[in-house]
């Protein structure tokens, strides 16, 4: 009989939605954000944390945006490292 070896998993401590944050790079929404004009008709969020908020909605499944609270986002500039 062969000897199952256990898998061990990959400890991070980073959350997934930082891992994520890491893949896109800094440059690239304020850049497409600027190319396509939504820069000019920001209010209250940037096009960064804008990006952070929608990728944090569909990750914990928010049905709306009232799912999705400022509290969380109180540390999005952390989010980037």
């Amino acid at each position: 009989m062969k000897k199952q070896t256990q898998s061990i998993p990959t400890v991070s401590n980073y959350t997934i939605l930082r891992q994520l944050s890491n893949l896109i790079p800094p440059h690239l929404v304020s850049k497409l954000a600027r190319e396509t004009g939504v820069a000019d008709h920001e209010r209250t969020f940037s096009s960064w944390s804008q990006t952070v908020a929608l990728m944090f909605a569909h990750l914990t499944h928010a049905i709306g945006l009232n799912d999705v609270r400022a509290p969380e986002f109180a540390i999005i500039s952390v989010i980037r490292g």
